[in-house]
């Protein structure tokens, strides 16, 4: 063999093994890739209200309603903002809408009101801007002033308590003392008249009251349907459920799990148990605050929150 067939087999050598390792680096890149999917597609789930106001044509018959006086909007001028929550068993129903320079908060209070969605609201906005700045490439330890989104937040709250029409951080966790922090949004509620929001909420009335009818049906799937069938019938969101109806009924099926559902209806029952049995004994409640901080490990400002709360044995499944 010459010379320059020794380097020319050397060279091909070189270039079957420089191959062999660019196709294992792609395979294993493929499989990061999978498997990142995969964790994605297990740990976080989509809820109608983020399937429905994910879509552009419901974004602008959302903002429109919203902001009724911005004349100008265009489609183009909307983007949805998510921040993406990789590590959770189950939804948090927040959106981001970013409408020119204006960030809009959106998030759905479940069917028993918590005054904690006010904290889910700043905390969704300030990761956003954490992300936003990070894009952007601005220093927050520079001295000139970043360049922050203006905000706009919204609670849309489908239940039937009595709620006010608008919620602040600072009345909620710091009793109103003007020397905290605050973050404010508006409530909207079942008092709302008419759009694509209240249809969201007779929607989601509609399903509560099917999941009661059907709540000891083996099939939670025949709740989901008549829930679908009853809001095409009467017009709530009809063209996007007739458009969308074998997603929506898969993600509402998706939410729907027995098992986180009945351990949180167990935790919050034992709670209750203890409450109601040291009440009956003549227990201080001081005393039963003590023992479930003992017993379960809540914080004494939950305790107490228990104690002040009127016992509920109804857990609500996120749309």
């Amino acid at each position: 063999m010459t010379p320059i067939e020794e380097k020319l087999l050397e060279e091909i050598d070189a270039l079957k093994l420089a191959l062999e390792k660019a196709k294992k680096a792609a395979q294993e890149n493929a499989q990061y890739k999978a498997f990142i999917e995969q964790r994605v597609n297990q740990k976080t789930k989509d809820s109608v209200f983020i399937n429905l106001f994910s879509n552009p044509e419901y974004q602008m018959l959302l903002y429109k309603e919203l902001f009724p006086e911005d004349k100008t909007i265009k489609p183009e001028d909307l983007e949805l903002f998510r921040v993406e929550r990789i590590l959770t068993n189950h939804p948090y129903n927040d959106l981001g809408l970013l409408a020119r320079r204006k960030l809009i908060v959106l998030a759905e209070a479940q069917t028993k009101w918590s005054v904690n969605i006010i904290y889910r609201l700043a905390e969704y906005y300030f990761q956003s801007m954490e992300d936003f700045i990070y894009k952007t490439g601005m220093n927050v330890h520079g001295t000139p002033k970043i360049d922050l989104l203006d905000v706009e937040a919204f609670v849309i709250y489908p239940g039937t308590d009595n709620v006010s029409d608008a919620i602040s951080l600072r009345d909620v966790f710091f009793n109103g003392d003007p020397n905290k922090p605050d973050f404010k949004a508006r409530v909207i509620h079942g008092n709302y008249k008419g759009g694509i929001i209240k249809e969201y909420i007779n929607f989601c009335r509609v399903y509560d009251m099917q999941r009661d009818i059907h709540k000891n049906d083996m099939e939670p799937q025949k709740g989901i349907a008549a829930t679908v069938d009853i809001c095409i019938e009467k017009g709530y969101l009809r063209k996007y459920l007739q458009e969308h109806r074998a997603e929506v009924e898969k993600i509402m099926f998706d939410m729907y799990n027995p098992e986180y559902v009945k351990e949180r209806e167990q935790l919050s029952r034992l709670y209750e148990e203890d409450i109601a049995f040291g009440r009956e004994a003549g227990v201080p409640d001081a005393k039963i605050k003590e023992l479930l901080i003992r017993r379960h490990g809540v914080t004494p400002t939950y305790a107490q929150n228990l104690l002040d709360d009127k016992p509920s044995t109804s857990t609500v499944v996120a749309l």
